[in-house]
Parts: structure tokens; C-alpha cells; sequence
């Protein structure tokens, strides 16, 4: 890829109104060269009135669907509008926005489709994925003949393939394991590279180790319907 590449900020949220207004204001002061869209996934906190104050680009749903249908939306906006690259990242303050560079460069420079942040790719560091996250990456890295260090990441960088494929067939639910196995199959190449997270900024997280564990069955469903998902002019 060469030349200017017009790259969009995506954030799906849901009542993240506690956190929502530091992680804009810590884009715009670090990377005001980038557009952000807020996908509001029926928020029942004041997430819907902050986003008319914060200047940003902005869905709203009056009900949640789930992540995976809000990033969904997020990249058809993206399509249509005719963005090249697109940063999807967490409202709640987890992601470092110095490491939004160290996603994007892969894709300029040509090398990959889609560029994961891992917390877990580098042995140095103190923080550990859980077992049931060990096991899914293990389990999709035997799948995916590659590696895959942290399968529940929300902190990804797409491509122009992978925004016209994911536009119109990404995963819904918590959909993060699911998405490996279907880049994988339709041959888009994924690269990890190492990112640091810190603590939520507020609230918990909604991926519960029971929604974690669902999660894993979905994975398990998906070994049987995935791997035959391949969407035509996406396929080898």
C-alpha cells in the first residue's frame, strides 16, 4: 500500500459513559490526524447524551446487539465513507493509543491484512492469559496455522480486504475468537504484534468467565461451520 491512507478510530461501547470521555480526549490529543466513530450498543448510562458533546462521529442503537454487530456497523460506515484502514479499540480505557501506530504500519507497508494487538505475545511481560484463554489460543493457533497469543483481544487494525469482507460478514456475539478462524479461511493474513493494557478506567468488563466460556463453545461450534464460511472472491 503507498500513498495517503484515510484511517478511522472505531469504538463500540456500551455504558461506558465513565470512560468514554478520557479515551477520546487521550485520540485527540495523541492522534487528532484520526476520525472516530462511536457505535453506542443500546447504552442504558448517559453513554447516548455524552456522545452529542463529545465531536465525534456517532450510532446509536436503542438496544444492545452485541459487539460484534456494533463493529460490524462501524465498518460499513467505514466502507462507505472510503476509509483504507480501520483501528478498532475498547471504550473503556484498556488500550494504549501509542500503540495505534504499531498496528497500523504492518498494513501500510503491505505486509499483513489485519494487524492484532497481543498483550501476551512477549514472554517478558508479567501479565499471563487465563487458562481458558491459553487454551482457545492454542487451539486456534493449531487451527489457524498460526500464532494466536491473545484470542480475545479487541484491539485490531484492518486492511482494505478485511473491512470489505468483515463490512458485511463479521462475527456477532463476542466475536473474537470466532473472527480468527474466519480471516483463516477466507486467506487474509493476520500479524501480532506486542502491545501493552492497562486496568479498565472504570466498571467491569463484560467478558465474564461464563461469557468466557461461552466464547469457547462458540469456537467449538465454529471448528464445524466456519472452516466452510468462505466468501467468494475472499477464497483461495
Amino acid at each position: 500500500m503507498n500513498g495517503h491512507h484515510r484511517v478511522l478510530t472505531l469504538i463500540p461501547a456500551h455504558n461506558e459513559a465513565a470512560s468514554l470521555p478520557a479515551v477520546v480526549g487521550e485520540l485527540r490529543q495523541r492522534r487528532g490526524d484520526l476520525d472516530v466513530l462511536v457505535v453506542d450498543d443500546g447504552s442504558s448510562d448517559h453513554t447516548t447524551e455524552l456522545l452529542r458533546g463529545l465531536g465525534v462521529k456517532w450510532l446509536h442503537w436503542p438496544e444492545r446487539r452485541g459487539v460484534g454487530r456494533a463493529v460490524r456497523a462501524g465498518l460499513r460506515y467505514a466502507a462507505r465513507q472510503g476509509y483504507d484502514l480501520v483501528v478498532r479499540l475498547d471504550a473503556d480505557g484498556q488500550h494504549h493509543v501509542e500503540d495505534i501506530e504499531r498496528l497500523l504500519a504492518p498494513l501500510r507497508a503491505g505486509r499483513a491484512d489485519v494487524v492484532l494487538g497481543s498483550r501476551f505475545v512477549s514472554r517478558n511481560r508479567a501479565r499471563r492469559p487465563s487458562p481458558v484463554q491459553r487454551s482457545l489460543g492454542a487451539l486456534l493457533s493449531m487451527i489457524t496455522r498460526r500464532p494466536v497469543t491473545d484470542p480475545t483481544s479487541g484491539f485490531w487494525a484492518l486492511g482494505p480486504r478485511a473491512v470489505a469482507l468483515l463490512a458485511e460478514h463479521h462475527p456477532g456475539g463476542y466475536p473474537e475468537p470466532e473472527l480468527h478462524l474466519f480471516l483463516s479461511r477466507n486467506a487474509l493474513s493476520v500479524l501480532e504484534v506486542d502491545i501493552q493494557s492497562r486496568e479498565r478506567l472504570h466498571g467491569r468488563s463484560s467478558l465474564t468467565p461464563v461469557r468466557l466460556l461461552g466464547a469457547g463453545a462458540r469456537v467449538a461450534l465454529a471448528l464445524i461451520i466456519v472452516p466452510f464460511r468462505g466468501i467468494d472472491g475472499f477464497k483461495q
